[in-house]
């Protein structure tokens, strides 16, 4: 089972939320890929893609905890296989200047390991909860959008910016109101 709550972040607000997080917390930023079969670590929690800042990383406590990669060969690349390793994923927020598109804080609690469930370790779970409520403390609750918005994202919106709710290729977007 998973548990997740939707953002709306700038930039900007990525990583100010990074830096109130870790005066709570102990986080360590993990990339969701790497060349090797080991997790890299990362400075910030924005990436770029084609010009186009969004946010992606995997959160941990410390690197003890359980972090399992698979190997992608098409790809040539190792992956974060986020359902059977100890990490909350914060990915979305792609931002072209005219839209911000919705985000989430994610993470499994445990999985199916054969024909039975294993939950993830009673020390992950907890952190994640502690994480969770002091992303939340740190951003505003936004019920119409039914998400947490940065400062920055939420005067850019009263300035004329459009929040998207959800985009497929292909269609218009649907816009959050």
């Amino acid at each position: 089972m998973g548990k997740q709550f939707q953002i709306y972040l700038l930039p900007s607000d990525a990583i100010t939320l990074l830096i109130r997080l870790r005066q709570k917390v102990d986080i360590r930023m993990l990339a969701s890929r790497s060349v090797g079969q080991d997790p890299v670590e990362i400075e910030s929690p924005v990436q770029t893609d084609g010009g186009i800042p969004r946010v992606e990383c995997l959160l941990v406590p410390d690197l003890s905890v359980r972090i399992k990669l698979d190997y992608i060969e098409n790809q040539d690349h190792w992956s974060v296989n986020t359902l059977c390793s100890e990490v909350v994923e914060v990915s979305g927020c792609h931002f072209d200047e005219k839209t911000l598109k919705r985000g989430r804080f994610f993470y499994d609690s445990g999985f199916y390991n054969a024909s039975h469930w294993a939950d993830k370790s009673p020390r992950f779970l907890e952190w994640s909860e502690t994480l969770f409520r002091a992303a939340k403390k740190s951003l505003k609750r936004v019920s119409s959008l039914d998400a947490y918005v940065g400062e920055d994202a939420d005067h850019w919106l009263s300035t004329g910016g459009i929040f998207v709710r959800l985009a497929i290729k292909g269609q218009p977007p649907l816009i959050a109101t």
